[in-house]
């Protein structure tokens, strides 16, 4: 069912709680895992430094990006788990969305912060921009899921709407 698994990672730890899942799916099917992590020029100190110095602080951060998805890479194929990576330039939610329709994915792996769960919709996070706008499958996983909530027949209907 599961032959490519996108995977985007912010580079942080709980970004990577994602990754135990995705292995046990790659596992359990053959598929393969796209590593993805897109770097937003519009972030950090670019705009107010001349030309020449912004694109030597964008190849520094894509250079830091590849060295840590090769660290993510070499652990999953450590697992056995066969993987791809890609760092691209642009708004993560867009590069995302445009990797999984590019690379024909089955299936978006992605780790939620999940301060505000789904209840916050369009407060702007890259989860949820992705979970909105995709059009393959999302497994998202929430983090910070510390209490379970017995849910209300109310509030189940609301989820599911």
């Amino acid at each position: 069912m599961y032959k490519r698994i996108l995977v985007p990672l912010d580079g942080s730890e709980l970004a990577e709680r994602i990754l135990p899942h995705v292995t046990a799916i790659a596992k359990a099917t053959g598929a393969k895992v796209l590593l993805l992590r897109a770097t937003d020029p519009r972030h950090g100190s670019i705009a107010a430094e001349a030309a020449t110095e912004a694109r030597k602080w964008l190849e520094a951060d894509q250079a830091q990006a590849a060295r840590y998805l090769e660290g993510v890479a070499k652990r999953l194929k450590d697992a056995g788990v066969p993987t791809k990576l890609e760092v691209l330039l642009g708004e993560p939610a867009v590069e995302i969305l445009t990797a999984a329709e590019k690379e024909n994915v089955d299936l978006i792996a992605v780790m939620s912060h999940g301060v505000t769960g789904l209840s916050h919709f369009d407060t702007g996070s890259v989860a949820q921009k992705v979970l909105k706008g995709a059009t393959r499958p999302v497994l998202l996983v929430r983090a910070f899921r510390t209490l379970l909530k017995h849910l209300d027949e109310q509030e189940v209907w609301s989820i599911k709407a």
